[in-house]
């Protein structure tokens, strides 16, 4: 080859070789879909905004029962356990996978001895207790009130223990928030005091979680409702849909 075309096929291969990587480059970022994801930290969802099941602000403690329901099957457990012993049989698949978490005593509350319910929740509603729980100490701060944390009452429920539940206490209804790992009961009526090791009820204490409960309502944190024959705030969290990470503004 003379070397001048030499020279010009060569000047025209890099031509058409940065040209090709030009529109691949193009397609990708202006063609293909966005990938859309789960927020991974519940803190940075704007609940209000972008919900993935209807809800709008409000402070009263006193969403329905079918509100709750159609959050909790939206983005829980997709089918409920049955009976306790498939709960026994695929708990530990389900942490593994981490669709379900275990809930255990921390410096924001303690479990009461559970009878009808598991100790898990999904990740949302972990974190969703948690802050519940940190907001509740600082409310407690500003009082000079330091040594209690709330008492959690229920949690995940398999269907028959949600049946059993229903015989004995006509304020549980068949089908239930609770089957799908999105709910917890904590109790309005007691706390546990961390100096004397003790249940006890406390008038500022009680202020004080209603206070952080009507916030975060208010944020569409959670679905809350006021039962008052159980003494408990029925809690389930809100989950923000997927959304295009480049629409988050």
């Amino acid at each position: 080859m003379i070397p001048g075309k030499k020279k010009y096929f060569l000047i025209g291969f890099s031509s058409i070789f940065i040209f090709s990587i030009f529109l691949f480059l193009l397609f990708f970022f202006f063609f293909l879909p966005k990938k859309s994801t789960r927020y991974t930290n519940y803190q940075e969802c704007d609940h209000v905004r972008f919900a993935n099941a209807p809800i709008a602000p409000r402070s009263t403690l006193n969403d329905k029962n079918d509100i709750h329901l159609l959050h909790a099957m939206k983005n829980g457990l997709k089918k409920p356990f049955e009976t306790d012993s498939a709960f026994y049989s695929q708990i530990d698949d389900l942490v593994r996978m981490a669709l379900l978490v275990k809930v255990a005593d921390n410096q924001f509350y303690k479990l009461k001895s559970l009878k009808h319910s598991q100790p898990y929740l999904i990740p949302e509603a972990i974190d969703m207790l948690n802050e519940i729980g940190y907001k509740f100490q600082e409310r407690l701060k500003e009082k000079k009130y330091k040594n209690f944390r709330f008492l959690i009452t229920s949690l995940l429920r398999t269907e028959e223990a949600q049946n059993k539940l229903s015989h004995r206490n006509s304020n549980a209804s068949i089908h239930s928030s609770h089957l799908y790992g999105t709910t917890v009961d904590i109790s309005y009526k007691n706390f546990y005091n961390t100096q004397t090791d003790s249940i006890e009820s406390s008038y500022e204490a009680v202020q004080a979680l209603t206070s952080v409960l009507r916030e975060m309502r208010e944020d569409c944190k959670f679905l809350v409702v006021r039962e008052r024959k159980q003494s408990c705030f029925h809690i389930t969290v809100v989950v923000c849909r997927p959304i295009d990470s480049t629409m988050q503004d």
